[in-house]
């Protein structure tokens, strides 16, 4: 009685498999960012030269549009920030420096700092100045809302003022406690006061 020897098949598999691939390439597509841009470009994949056995790849330059690219920096006290681009300022002021809480009445310390973005907007903006108000969770949200309508109307009104002939026009909106950018609550579940800090704030945009 005979025993056949089975015999490893890997190495054969492999071959076979490389030289289905290299036989029949695959097309490669590369699609630029904007997907209402130009249409998709496809190309040849790999080939195995005829002649030397030597596979070749095309080269293919892939032109996409730019990102508009926002540099962010923050005061020295941490509460604001500045985020700008080639064509863009968003100014992100902390309510707690402008306003008492719960009021929306500008703190002496709030003139010195609208002051400085008055002159940031005469300098660098054109068009519509947007001004946004936001609260933090806590409290009733209709409450929270019409707060937050009212701070950003108060910041208007002196930025308006400080405008004066800057060919301008300023918009103001609150948001309540609907768009929040960090959490009020710890991974635990207990209070983060930080985060309901960084929430209660106004944000001036501009383009320039």
């Amino acid at each position: 009685m005979f025993r056949s020897v089975s015999r490893p098949r890997g190495p054969v598999a492999v071959t076979v498999v490389a030289g289905l691939l290299l036989s029949c390439p695959t097309p490669a597509w590369a699609a630029p960012g904007d997907m209402f841009g130009p249409p998709t470009l496809v190309v040849d994949g790999p080939r195995l030269g005829a002649g030397d056995g030597k596979v070749t790849t095309p080269v293919l330059d892939v032109v996409t549009p730019a990102l508009d690219v926002f540099v962010i920096t923050g005061s020295v006290e941490g509460d604001s920030t500045e985020a700008e681009s080639s064509n863009r300022v968003e100014l992100t002021l902390g309510a707690d420096v402008l306003f008492a809480f719960g009021k929306a009445d500008l703190s002496a310390a709030a003139h010195q700092r609208l002051t400085q973005v008055a002159e940031r907007i005469r300098q660098q903006a054109k068009g519509v100045v947007r001004i946004d108000g936001h609260t933090d969770g806590i409290g009733n949200p209709t409450d929270n809302q019409e707060l937050s309508r009212r701070r950003a109307e108060t910041v208007r009104a002196a930025l308006d003022a400080l405008l004066a002939g800057v060919p301008v026009t300023l918009q103001a909106a609150g948001h309540g406690e609907d768009e929040p950018i960090a959490a009020e609550t710890t991974p635990d579940g207990r209070d983060n006061p930080a985060g309901r800090a960084k929430n209660r704030r106004v944000e001036i945009r501009f383009d320039k």
